[in-house]
This record gives C-alpha cells, structure tokens and sequence, in this order.
C-alpha cells in the first residue's frame, strides 16, 4: 500500500504571503492487517417435505435448526400430530424379486461370441447364458441355480461377463454380488417368500431380531398389497425344538400384523434343510 501525503515545511524569510512553505511528496509503505469476520451460514429451511419421508428422524428431536411445527403439517406422512414417543419406522426394503443380478454389457465393441454368468461362492458356474449374437441392453438373473434349482437366502452370488473379439481376446467383466436375506417369487395369485432364519431371529433363540421385524412388516404390506389373505408358515431347521418354537413366535407375528383368524393361517416345521435353514411363506389370495 502507497500513501501520498502533501507536507508542508517552515515558513521562509521570504516576501510576505509568498513561499508559505515547501510543498514535498512523502511515500509510506506498508501492510493492512485486519481479521474477516465470517458469521455462520445458515441456508433457509426450504425442503419439501414430501422429501422428508427419504430420510426420517426422530420426530422427538429438532429437525434442521428448528423444531419442524407438525400439527400444521397434516399431509407429512399422512399425520396430524406425532407425540414424542410414537414408534417411527425406518424405510423398509422391499423383499428380492427376479431379477436378482444384471449386467449391462459395453458399447460399440465388435465381438465374435459372449458368455454370462452366475458364480457361486465357490467360483463355479450355476448358471449360464451364452450366444454367438449381438449384445442385448442388459443381462439379467432371474434366480435359475443348476445346484439348488433356485436361489437361496444367505448364499454368496455373483455375475461375470465374458467376451471374445475378433483377434480372439478374451475379456472377463465382473458385475456385481449379492447375498439374500430374504427372497420371493410370484404369479397372479399367489406368493412364495423364503427368509432367513439367521435374519429373522436372534442367534440361538426365537425371539425375532430387529431386522426380522422389519423383514415380517415388509412380507405383510406386500400380502395387503396384493390381496393375498391365506398363508402357510413352515420353519426349516435341524433343531427341531427350537424351530417349533420360531413357528410359535413368527405365527404370532404375522397373526399381530395382519389381524388373520386361525382359519386364515397354517404352519409347520420341518428339518429338512435342503434350502437352508429358512422360513418359508405360502401366500395366496383368500376363498
């Protein structure tokens, strides 16, 4: 920083009313220290909140940096007044349906064949689909298991894309994995669902975990969804004490949940394992 500053000296013994003083120029030089203040930021609170319901919180606790006036937001989860101890459920997700795994291949590369695959924890191939064709949009699995017929819960699963070019290059693309904690297959009328035991209950008991609970409430909104009223409980596990025991604890889940009269429910345990250890659900609609 430059500063000009005009000076003026000592009169001079010269005339009278001339000559007050020399005039000089004087340059000083320096820095500006000083601090920025900076207030915090706060943004306007103009969130939908339709958009809200994504992500829930607690409705005990402040949302934003305000309290969040619910009795004058009636259309907010469809409520008019939530109290501080209300139950407030977390989004649930919905049950797997085929299909299970896909891949969408690479564009505008010339091959001359191509293989798709499902891999088992092992690495071996359970299933198959390959062509000499061109590349479809995408690739999809929807469950087949040359081992076990169909997918199971709790099991490893994961798909490879495999292309040959015209120098006959082989180039192997991964896709993705995944492992089913619960999975279901549909028609019309009725609905199969096979949940895992190590999902649905506490480990060694027949108390049903915090995922179980809200594995049961999916299974019952999908059966209020789709009108299907009757269902068949079976509980598969080599402990045949316990698994009646989970038969008992689940029956009265679904029981609490959808409100069904006995005649609407059958159950059963088994200790055949073939699938695993799993409860399997018969849902179809109701006479």
């Amino acid at each position: 920083m430059t500063t000009v500053l005009p000076v003026y000296g000592a009169p001079s013994a010269g005339v009278e009313g001339k000559n007050l003083g020399d005039e000089m120029e004087v340059q000083i030089k320096g820095q500006f220290k000083g601090r920025l203040l900076v207030k915090n930021i706060v943004a306007p609170v103009t969130m939908n909140l339709e958009k809200l319901q994504d992500f829930p919180e607690d409705p005990a606790q402040k949302i934003l940096l305000g309290s969040l006036p619910f009795s004058q937001t009636g259309e907010f989860n469809a409520r008019s007044e939530i109290k501080g101890h209300a139950p407030f459920w977390p989004w649930i997700p919905a049950v797997a349906e085929p299909p299970f795994l896909s891949i969408v291949p690479p564009k505008n590369i010339p091959i001359i064949s191509w293989t798709f695959e499902i891999l088992n924890p092992e690495g071996r191939t359970i299933y198959r689909q390959r062509s000499t064709h061109e590349l479809p949009d995408v690739l999809l699995w929807d469950g087949k298991d040359s081992e076990l017929k169909f997918a199971v819960v709790d099991r490893l699963y994961a798909a490879q894309l495999t292309l040959m070019t015209p120098d006959e290059k082989v180039t192997s693309i991964p896709g993705d994995s995944i492992i089913l904690p619960a999975l279901a297959y549909s028609s019309d009328a009725s609905q199969t669902i096979e949940v895992s035991l190590s999902r649905l209950f506490d480990k060694g008991a027949a108390s049903i975990s915090p995922e179980g609970s809200l594995i049961v409430n999916k299974i019952c909104e999908s059966m209020r969804e789709r009108g299907l009223r009757n269902v068949h409980i079976r509980v598969a596990q080599k402990d045949t004490k316990l698994a009646e025991q989970r038969e008992s604890a689940l029956v009265a889940a679904v029981r609490k949940a959808l409100r069904l009269p006995v005649t609407q429910i059958e159950h059963d345990h088994v200790a055949d394992v073939s699938r695993g250890e799993i409860a399997a659900l018969w849902l179809k609609s109701g006479s």
